[in-house]
């Protein structure tokens, strides 16, 4: 049952006192040249400040405390990590340091004729077991599948965001990765809300970082 329509606006309003409108967070990702990425990424980033307004506003505490670090760690570490996926993967998609990220060294199978295998096949063998001939190939793997880490450790390569907040997003996104009963019990209180309060501050910077590197590129902001 919803609240009563007084209670709605009262809440509402408390809410959006002390953060910026949704205008304002919807251009904050106006860098990014996929527009429904970027209005994507504003909501998200709106609906992260709003919904920590609300549980400031009810005094979270303990429990509660806890969901509402949980939930910013993993809004803003969500935004960063696709702000940047798409800053390599669509902005910088020839560069070799991004095709380096899908590439793997693999040993491939050398294609024989079967009549020729046949024959080859009496000298191939050791110790009565058979030896395959390959060679040292390249393989290609999906980008989803690429670690964040990763990522991050070649934007920074790249210029588009400077050392010191690429170990920070590290840190937030791994910590978005851990997130479970057993670890948040063997974590202090007082460091995950530090970690979330810094999720939130990096955001700015991040921000100023990718449009100086955009602009230095040419690109559009």
């Amino acid at each position: 049952m919803a609240f009563a329509e007084d209670i709605k606006k009262s809440v509402d309003e408390y809410a959006r006192k002390h953060i910026a409108d949704a205008e304002w967070h919807k251009n904050f990702f106006d860098f990014i040249d996929d527009q429904k990425l970027a209005l994507r990424l504003g909501e998200e980033f709106f609906a992260a400040r709003y919904i920590y307004k609300l549980l400031e506003g009810l005094g979270a505490d303990d429990w509660l405390l806890r969901a509402q670090i949980r939930l910013q760690i993993l809004s803003y570490a969500s935004i960063y990590e696709a702000a940047l996926h798409h800053l390599l993967f669509v902005n910088k998609s020839d560069d070799p340091q991004v095709i380096a990220l899908t590439e793997f060294s693999m040993r491939k199978q050398v294609s024989i004729p079967a009549a020729k295998l046949d024959i080859l096949k009496k000298h191939l063998e050791h110790d009565g077991k058979a030896i395959i001939p390959t060679y040292e190939g390249v393989g290609k793997t999906d980008e989803s599948k690429v670690r964040f880490d990763r990522k991050a450790e070649c934007a920074c390569s790249l210029g588009i965001i400077e050392p010191w907040l690429k170990y920070e997003l590290v840190e937030f996104y791994d910590a978005r990765n851990s997130i479970h009963i057993h670890a948040e019990i063997r974590k202090s209180l007082s460091y995950e809300l530090d970690l979330s309060k810094r999720a939130y501050l990096r955001m700015q910077p991040f921000r100023e970082q990718v449009v100086n590197w955009s602009q230095s590129q040419g690109l559009v902001v």
